[in-house]
């Protein structure tokens, strides 16, 4: 009863905050135009601190990918002896677009015998056997491990993600430490995306941090995940979409005590196995896997910022419908994080070697996030408009016009904010494709000029819809997005996305 009590209320707050500029207009407007000016200051407060995190974040980006990693690294006890696994849990995904994967990590600047591979493939792929030993034929001699799994489906098992990790760390266990071919107290675990492109650098780097730090093999460690792999292959209106993400993406690591993982991520192999891997009944494996290290370690856990790129796919269709489908079904899945609000508020309270104020701040930060998510939009765009509508005379007050001026004045002040977020995409796309000319660039701006209505369709409906099935009890089944190398992007031949079934919540 209290996880289903906890289920319910962050959605049924937000369904009351972005209905309120309704009925609040009528039943308490003099009290709604406060709360409005509230909202907007925060709404500053937060465009403030997304460019500061931004202006950091690409500072960072090109002082961490001039400099040489391994070499760093190697002057620190310890550094030769890590090994680094691998893990590409994918379902469906084209052997040309893993292959651009697998390409990458073989440029890492380490030596590639410390690398352990693990394809975690799904059973229930019927193709995945052929694509494997393709693979395996082509890559496999590259590396120090080479490990190909098939996950079946599991009686009290959730398809996705999560339940494919647990099955292949079991794999590893059994297999690669079982006899003796990898040491486990010296593995590092990175998990990547089958479109996930790791910047060169970025084992030595991760290396470099888990060494440097006197905590640092208790910590998680996140890159900048930016979706520009696919950028001009998708159609004008969604590369805004896609842009903002990917800015929010590396302006986020600089919050490091609100951070949380996300896509592709690290860890040490002891931590994994200290909370015995992933969960098996979960969709959001990412942040889930955080917060059950977090309650299970405790304080000295930390989400630390790794300040080079992993470049990624934006989720794409084989038509525009298709990829704005697809972009919708993402997105929601990235909402649909809410539903570890419960898990984390129920085990906090059982943390008590958590101080309870950090306990609370834990909570409350992402509680906020996934509040601010479905309701922004309609706070922003509609709390200025609707209300006069409805309450005509109480608009025609002193007190209603100087409400009004206080919002204009505030959400203009956040003008600023969205120039430079203009400007660093601009930016962070020019330095991600050596052939990207100037019409490419400027013609990507067209989509913010739409960025009021991509707004709502896909990131405030989207949220809305995660958060509405959470409300009404009906779980979202893990969605492969569709996804496209470069070599097989006008072939247009993949299926590797999954509809969303609606089952009860257990």
């Amino acid at each position: 009863m209290p996880r289903r009590i906890l289920e319910i209320l962050p959605p049924a707050v937000a369904w009351v905050a972005l209905t309120s500029p309704i009925w609040a207009a009528i039943v308490a407007p003099d009290i709604f135009g406060y709360f409005l000016v509230a909202f907007s200051a925060y709404w500053l407060w937060r465009s403030i601190e997304f460019t500061v995190g931004l202006v950091l974040g690409m500072g960072r980006l090109a002082r961490a990918q001039r400099r040489n990693w391994a070499q760093a690294g190697a002057a620190l006890h310890g550094f030769s002896r890590l090994h680094h696994l691998v893990i590409i849990p994918t379902y469906k995904e084209s052997e040309e677009l893993l292959a651009e994967t697998l390409e990458c990590l073989a440029q890492q600047t380490i030596g590639l015998e410390r690398i352990a591979v693990v394809l975690a493939f799904e059973q229930r792929d019927e193709s995945a056997p052929i694509r494997a030993a393709a693979l395996t034929e082509r890559f496999a001699w590259r590396f120090g491990e080479w490990l190909v799994t098939q996950h079946p489906d599991l009686p009290g098992e959730v398809k996705g993600k999560s339940s494919n990790l647990a099955w292949a760390a079991r794999r590893v266990e059994e297999e690669l430490m079982g006899s003796d071919r990898l040491d486990p107290k010296h593995l590092v675990v990175t998990v990547c995306d089958a479109d996930s492109r790791l910047d060169r650098q970025y084992l030595a780097a991760l290396g470099h941090s888990i060494l440097s730090h006197p905590d640092g093999r208790l910590h998680i460690y996140q890159p900048a995940i930016l979706f520009y792999a696919n950028h001009g292959r998708l159609p004008l209106l969604i590369r805004a979409v896609s842009s903002v993400f990917s800015l929010y993406s590396l302006a986020r690591l600089a919050a490091t005590h609100r951070l949380v993982p996300q896509s592709t991520y690290s860890l040490t192999w002891w931590v994994a196995r200290r909370v015995r891997f992933w969960d098996v009944d979960v969709v959001p494996e990412d942040s889930h896997m955080f917060f059950k290290v977090w309650l299970h370690l405790g304080r000295r856990v930390r989400a630390r910022a790794i300040h080079l790129p992993v470049y990624a796919d934006a989720a794409e269709g084989a038509t525009t419908f298709g990829t704005v489908v697809s972009t919708y079904q993402q997105i929601r899945r990235w909402a649909w994080g809410v539903s570890d609000i419960p898990y984390l508020a129920l085990q906090g309270l059982r943390a008590r070697h958590i101080p309870w104020h950090i306990r609370v701040a834990r909570v409350w930060w992402y509680d906020e996030e996934h509040l601010v998510w479905p309701s922004h939009w309609f706070l922003l765009t509609l709390g200025g408009l609707v209300p006069p509508l409805l309450n005509p005379g109480y608009a025609r007050t002193a007190l209603a016009i100087s409400q009004t001026a206080a919002v204009s004045m505030l959400l203009g002040l956040c003008l600023p904010s969205l120039v430079l977020a203009i400007l660093g995409d601009i930016l962070l796309r020019w330095w991600s494709d050596d052939e990207t000319n100037l019409w490419k660039l400027v013609s990507g701006l067209a989509g913010f000029l739409v960025l009021p209505l991509t707004g709502l369709t896909m990131v405030a409906l989207p949220a809305l819809d995660a958060h509405t099935r959470l409300l009404f009890g009906r779980s979202l089944a893990y969605q492969v997005t569709e996804k496209f190398s470069a070599a097989d992007a006008d072939a247009r031949g993949s299926e590797s996305y999954v509809r969303a079934a609606e089952t009860p919540v257990a």
